[in-house]
């Protein structure tokens, strides 16, 4: 299953086995991260937070190579703005 987290629309495409940039995650878009993990189907799901940047990476990866089956998201828990500059920081202009 995927490993989901958040990317700016301006990010350029990250090489494969490279790491996000952890302080520019904290400065543009929170300093705390939730970790969601969607089990199954059955609808069981679990949140881990809140967490630095790379600690929230760190145990999402975790999950993800022990667990592929299972959906791991990583969430900022604050987002400073209005909902469309939370949406312009995603979409391209």
């Amino acid at each position: 299953m995927p490993l989901i987290y958040p990317v700016p629309a301006e990010s350029p495409e990250p090489d494969d086995g490279t790491e996000p940039d952890f302080g520019e995650l904290a400065a543009d878009l929170s300093d705390a991260w939730l970790v969601e993990v969607a089990l199954g189907e059955d609808g069981e799901d679990a949140c881990f937070g809140p967490l630095s940047a790379r600690a929230a990476w760190d145990l999402a990866l975790g999950l993800d190579e022990r667990r592929p089956q299972w959906t791991v998201s990583l969430v900022p828990l604050h987002v400073a703005g209005t909902a469309e500059e939370l949406i312009a920081l995603f979409e391209e202009g």
